[in-house]
């Protein structure tokens, strides 16, 4: 596979996983650089576009993805 077309900008990694790098190489390796489809912000970058993604949605929150795109689709 390959890396997902957000990691170099995806904020939420350059900015706020600063303080877990540990964290943050584990979601990395889980979520940019084998199957971004399963990410939750690469979802709802997908459906709604980049503007769209919350700061706060972290990579394994599908439930919260999905729940953002359906009221994206609404809208």
């Amino acid at each position: 596979m390959t890396d997902c077309e957000c990691i170099e900008a995806c904020p939420f990694f350059n900015d706020r996983m600063s303080a877990m790098p540990a964290t943050a190489s584990m979601f990395k390796q889980r979520y940019c650089h084998t199957d971004s489809s399963e990410c939750a912000r690469h979802m709802v970058f997908k459906a709604l576009g980049k503007k769209n993604v919350p700061l706060d949605l972290f990579p394994n929150q599908n439930e919260k993805a999905e729940r953002i795109i359906a009221e994206g689709s609404r809208s």
